[in-house]
């Protein structure tokens, strides 16, 4: 990042990455967008092709190990949503296959893949957005757009709730290794131990946000006569953008609500 002092003093400016020069919203109007474009649509291809995108995204941006942790829990789950859809979906018809005397049903099994597919988007378009911007960044931005300090607060607590319970779940971790409670070498053990502590780790997470909420509020942040700290980053093309993307993300709404209507 390029200083005043660094104006004035004629020091070589430092090279921004690609994905430095593009605001925190139209990052997340991206978010919106695939996210929109992923919901209105069933085609397997088109699912594919926007996963493809997040998943270029990523690799050429920076990768993080907390990325990689969401989407193996998200592979996860995504493995169990396509046996259980596989097995037990309501309009199963066709088998597609038989394991040990157990079928699996086609339209279950397109039905799963289409909900992982767009869970596989938001999980790799958000962790583009957490790997590839700051809170700071986002919150002096955000304001400086014209958001309320609340609205901006909330935003980055949704955003950052599940990067922060993730820390959680691995100190937990790390406790239970150290006072040998529990080995965790298979993935039956694993589970063992994050299930019973699921509960107090939603709600540790939240107190957390709301401790962060109060010492916000003691040092001023609400007040409305606060002096926003301006972003000496320069953004390309954010207006045009903005307006590019949000046109999208209403076209994306507008099809959605038609082909309800019409019963496509």
């Amino acid at each position: 990042m390029m200083t005043d002092q660094t104006l004035i003093s004629g020091a070589p400016r430092v090279k921004l990455k690609w994905y430095q020069v593009i605001d925190p919203i139209t990052k997340l109007l991206l978010i919106l967008d695939m996210t929109l474009l992923s919901f209105a649509s069933t085609n397997l291809l088109l699912q594919a092709g926007l996963i493809l995108v997040a998943t270029l995204l990523l690799l050429f941006s920076k990768l993080s190990s907390t990325t990689f942790k969401a989407l193996g829990f998200s592979l996860f789950l995504i493995g169990t949503m396509l046996i259980i859809q596989g097995l037990f979906y309501s309009r199963n018809q066709t088998v597609l296959f038989s394991v040990l005397g157990v079928s699996f049903y086609k339209e279950g099994l397109i039905y799963a893949t289409t909900l992982g597919c767009r869970v596989l988007v938001i999980i790799l378009t958000s962790g583009f957005f957490m790997v590839t911007t700051s809170i700071s960044e986002n919150a002096a931005y955000l304001e400086l757009s014209g958001l309320s300090y609340k609205t901006v607060y909330v935003l980055m607590s949704v955003c950052y709730i599940l990067p922060e319970m993730m820390r959680n779940m691995r100190k937990i971790q790390q406790a239970q290794k150290v006072r040998g409670t529990n080995p965790q070498k298979t993935l039956i053990q694993k589970l063992k131990s994050v299930l019973p502590v699921l509960i107090p780790l939603v709600i540790k997470t939240l107190d957390q946000s709301m401790a962060r909420s109060i010492s916000l509020q003691l040092r001023g942040f609400d007040n409305p006569n606060r002096t926003v700290r301006t972003s000496q980053r320069v953004y390309r093309l954010s207006r045009t953008l903005h307006i590019g993307l949000t046109g999208l993300a209403i076209l994306l709404i507008g099809w959605k609500i038609w082909s309800k209507i019409n019963g496509l």
